[in-house]
C-alpha cells in the first residue's frame, strides 16, 4: 500500500527550512536548491508544492504573520483596549530568537514585495487585518473612557503599525541600542502617550 504523504505538513516543513536559511544566510541564500536540502528533498522536488521562490516567499511570510497572529490570540485572553493593542505590538517585535527568525523572514518578504505587485498585496492584506485589530481595540478603548472621544483613530493606527514595522527591521541592523528593553520602552511610550491623551487639557489661569 503506498505511503500517504501529509502534503500540508510537507509545505510546513519547506517552510520552516526556508526560515533556518534565511536567519543563517537572508534571503539570498535561501535558493530552491538549498532549500531542497535543509529540508531533506531532492533537487526539484519543491515544486510539488511551491511553483516558484516567490511563492515559498509568500508562504514563509504568511506562516510568519499566522504565528504572531497566534501568539497575540493566546496572550490577549480578555484584555482589550490599549492593553489588547500593547499585547499585539509585542508580538510583532524580535524580542527572542523565534520573533527574530520572524522578522528575518518579514524583510526578506519586504524588499522582494517592493518591485513586485502580486507580494505587494499580500503585504497590505496582512496589515490591513492588523489596522482592523487596532481600530476595533481603539474603539473599545474610546466606549470605555480610556481614551478621549476626539482621538484620531486612522493617525494612531499608522504610528503603531509603522511603529512595530520599523521595530521588526531595526534590531536586525542595530541590535545594541535596539534592544529588547529599548524596543518594549519605545513601544510601552507611545501606548502611554495615546492613553494621557485621555487627560483633558489644563485650562490657562484668568487674569
Amino acid at each position: 500500500m503506498p505511503k500517504q504523504v501529509d502534503h500540508e505538513q510537507r509545505r510546513i516543513e519547506i517552510v520552516e527550512a526556508t526560515w533556518r536559511i534565511i536567519a543563517r544566510g537572508g534571503f539570498s541564500a535561501a535558493t530552491m536548491r538549498e532549500i531542497a536540502a535543509e529540508a531533506g528533498f531532492a533537487n526539484g522536488g519543491l515544486k510539488h508544492y511551491f511553483v516558484n521562490k516567490d511563492e515559498l516567499l509568500v508562504a514563509a511570510y504568511q506562516r510568519t504573520f499566522y504565528r504572531i497572529n497566534e501568539r497575540a490570540a493566546l496572550a490577549t485572553g480578555d484584555k482589550t483596549g490599549l492593553d489588547a493593542i500593547r499585547v499585539l505590538c509585542m508580538e510583532m517585535l524580535p524580542l527572542d530568537r523565534e520573533r527574530q527568525i520572524e522578522s528575518r523572514v518579514a524583510v526578506a518578504f519586504w524588499d522582494r514585495a517592493a518591485s513586485n505587485p502580486v507580494l505587494m498585496k499580500v503585504h497590505a492584506d496582512s496589515h490591513a487585518i492588523w489596522r482592523n485589530f487596532f481600530e476595533q481595540h481603539l474603539d473599545l478603548a474610546r466606549a470605555s473612557g480610556e481614551i478621549r472621544e476626539e482621538v484620531a483613530t486612522a493617525l494612531v493606527v499608522d504610528e503603531l503599525l509603522w511603529l512595530t514595522t520599523g521595530l521588526q527591521v531595526v534590531p536586525l541592523l542595530d541590535p545594541k541600542t535596539t534592544s529588547p528593553i529599548n524596543q518594549v520602552r519605545i513601544v510601552d511610550t507611545v501606548i502611554d502617550r495615546i492613553r494621557n491623551l485621555n487627560r483633558a487639557p489644563v485650562a490657562a489661569p484668568t487674569a
